[in-house]
């Protein structure tokens, strides 16, 4: 009760006004700006949950002769526009005092990106391209996403960073997780909808863009100087330690480990990468292995999936208490990535007996024929011969993937910017937001491995992948520790008065 007071009040603790980094006002203004973060993070999130179960009937009301290859670079463009934009928004973020005309300028693109979207219906010719183009420029816009971790990774002491990225992480999960119901929600408004000042209309499709809209609209205001405010504790903690008075002579002293940098680059790609994948193969599994029907595929699945994303909410409460009883490196080479490495092992199918191909199905030729009928397509040889993946193999394994998934996205961004140090993370941070967007891209493609060869080559590359990763990390987890810069005597003799009084307490 009293840490849910303390997140309340922003109330300064004793122990951080005895370092004398801030004042209690500059301590709850710092506080303050990193959740209008947080929020900033939820809206860009939102914007991706939201239109998850919409924009496929709204791209067919807005041009019927759309398919779901069309479907598919829909969804494909907002990471990429993530990929062209983000090291150019990291860049010019290091060159400047403050994040927020950055910040700004990628909101109002997010907003622009939501207004077409929503009245995509109101011009005549090409609308599936101007809906492309729509979903583009929100990828762009979220590009925000970036800045907000170099933001929290300079306002943030390193003792206080898994914490905030953590709760960055839940804000976003929440925003994944709600993004559907509100499509739900505006369903009630019909295709028809109501029309405003008789300018557009407002149905259940466009509703999920405007929302997103006022979303933003209130984003920006949040931005506003009165309300957010840079604060860069982070070279302030290490210039105390220092004994320096030069912020840019602080973190220039401390060289980059590259090769830990790497490291934590490709655990963060392949969590990413390996997630978006069983997500991409969920609905496929279910229809061909365990033979459900479609409405048995999305009641099931839907029941697995909210489960699923409400342990990673727990997880993220959790993982900040988790990482002071142990050290962070262990916590992600074993809770995230052996977890990872189990759950990809678990899906290799077992038995002797192999899958019922559908033999109704054989004029099912295309890719996504996995969804058109329950059981195995014949299409897909394979089945004749490899046996079913079990339902609870299946349900631990998605169990597994979640934990992994929460606690190694997390961690791996955590430790990532504790290597860093002090110095300007936005074109570091950047980096990381283009492997993840590019493991968004080519998860999908899993599921042409899967139809063409099998599960046994789906997941055996899969667990290989999973099992280096973890075996390379694990080696050098010791290795995964942040930026040291030496401690000036000053900073000695207060953490010595510090440590001094807590034994009096």
């Amino acid at each position: 009760m009293a840490r849910f007071n303390q997140w309340i009040s922003l109330k300064q603790p004793d122990k951080q006004r005895v370092l004398g980094l801030e004042t209690e006002a500059e301590y709850r203004a710092r506080w303050i700006s990193i959740r209008v973060l947080y929020f900033t993070g939820f809206v860009m999130f939102l914007a991706f949950g939201i239109v998850a179960t919409g924009v496929w009937p709204y791209l067919k009301s807005l041009d019927p002769s759309a398919n779901k290859v069309f479907l598919a670079y829909v969804f494909a463009v907002p990471p990429f526009g993530q990929i062209f934009f983000s090291p150019f928004f990291g860049w010019w973020t290091n060159k400047l005092s403050s994040v927020r005309v950055p910040l700004i300028l990628l909101v109002g693109v997010f907003i622009v990106g939501n207004v077409i979207y929503s009245v995509t219906e109101e011009f005549h010719d090409h609308r599936k391209y101007i809906l492309l183009v729509a979903r583009g420029l929100v990828g762009v816009g979220t590009s925000a996403v970036t800045i907000c971790r170099a933001y929290i990774s300079s306002a943030t002491r390193v003792s206080e960073r898994t914490k905030t990225i953590s709760y960055m992480a839940l804000a976003q999960s929440i925003g994944l997780m709600i993004g559907p119901t509100f499509q739900s929600v505006f369903s009630g408004l019909g295709e028809a909808g109501f029309t405003v000042f008789g300018w557009f209309r407002i149905n259940m499709y466009s509703s999920a863009g405007w929302i997103c809209v006022i979303l933003g609209v209130f984003n920006i205001f949040l931005l506003l100087p009165f309300i957010f405010k840079d604060s860069p504790i982070a070279v302030k903690e290490a210039m105390k330690s220092q004994g320096a008075t030069n912020a840019k002579e602080t973190w220039k002293s401390m060289q980059l480990p590259y090769f830990c940098i790497t490291v934590s680059i490709v655990a963060f790609s392949l969590l990413m990468f390996l997630y978006v994948a069983f997500q991409a193969l969920l609905s496929p599994i279910a229809l061909d292995q365990f033979g459900w029907s479609n409405e048995d595929s999305l009641f099931y699945l839907g029941i697995l999936m909210t489960v699923g994303a409400l342990i990673s909410c727990i997880l993220f409460l959790l993982l900040d208490p988790l990482c002071k009883r142990f050290s962070e490196s262990n916590v992600l080479v074993y809770g995230a990535m052996f977890a990872l490495f189990v759950s990809q092992l678990l899906l290799i199918p077992f038995g002797s007996e192999p899958i019922t191909p559908v033999t109704n199905g054989s004029n099912l030729t295309e890719l996504n024929s996995t969804t058109a009928a329950p059981g195995c397509p014949s299409t897909q040889e394979w089945c004749e011969w490899i046996p079913p993946i079990g339902k609870v193999q299946f349900t631990i394994s998605y169990t597994l993937l979640c934990v992994s998934f929460s606690i190694g996205t997390t961690l791996s961004q955590a430790v990532f910017s504790k290597l860093l140090g002090p110095r300007p993370q936005g074109t570091w941070m950047a980096l990381l937001t283009c492997a993840g967007s590019a493991a968004r891209i080519l998860g999908p493609g899993s599921v042409t491995i899967y139809v063409l060869f099998g599960t046994y080559w789906t997941f055996g590359a899969g667990t290989v992948l999973a099992g280096l990763v973890f075996l390379w990390m694990w080696i050098y987890r010791d290795s995964l520790q942040p930026a040291k810069p030496a401690i000036s005597s000053e900073m000695a003799e207060e953490l010595k008065v510090l440590n001094s009084t807590k034994l009096r307490q």
